[in-house]
């Protein structure tokens, strides 16, 4: 069975293969998180490369075809400029989407957690100074909403509970 979806969606993560491809982490509201192969997205020629950059928000048009999804065309929403600027902004959004990554299912709709995750990066964007608190709200927001916690924990302590949940080191922060 062959088909087309045309979703919003947030590149989580993209890994280059040996070829002119890529394989994308996307996360959407309909869809969830789904890994789509982005053929020829390195030539030169692409008008796809610069869309699917992490943080990004993006209109997709994924094609499937024996349960993979490819990457057929791409509009930029949003780039959130403003956290790409910032060094420390960007050592959150990096622990945050690497938690993320780790902790959806693939291919099982999330619209909580995908409408969580979109205002953090509004909020990141939006906020002054790269604090650990937003942080840590969200981790707490985000474990509650996919069932791991009932009860707000501080950053220290929920940082254990996830790195107990994925069975991995989270990468330091260095603010």
């Amino acid at each position: 069975m062959k088909r087309t979806v045309k979703t919003e969606a947030i590149v989580l993560k993209k890994r280059s293969l040996p070829n002119q491809d890529t394989i994308c982490s996307l996360f959407s509201k309909e869809l969830g998180k789904v890994n789509a192969f982005a053929k020829g997205i390195k030539k030169i020629t692409s008008r796809r490369l610069p869309h699917v950059q992490t943080a990004n928000l993006i209109e997709t048009v994924l094609y499937k075809k024996d349960n993979n999804f490819y990457l057929q065309e791409t509009t930029l929403i949003s780039g959130f400029s403003q956290i790409k600027k910032d060094a420390d902004k960007i050592q959150i959004l990096y622990r945050f989407f690497f938690v993320l990554e780790r902790l959806l299912p693939e291919n099982q709709s999330e619209p909580a957690v995908f409408n969580l995750t979109l205002n953090f990066l509004v909020e990141l964007s939006e906020n002054s100074s790269s604090d650990i608190s937003l942080l840590t709200k969200y981790l707490n927001n985000i474990l509650r909403l996919l069932g791991y916690s009932k009860e707000d924990k501080p950053y220290e302590e929920i940082t254990r509970t996830i790195e107990e949940i994925i069975h991995e080191k989270i990468p330091e922060l260095h603010i």
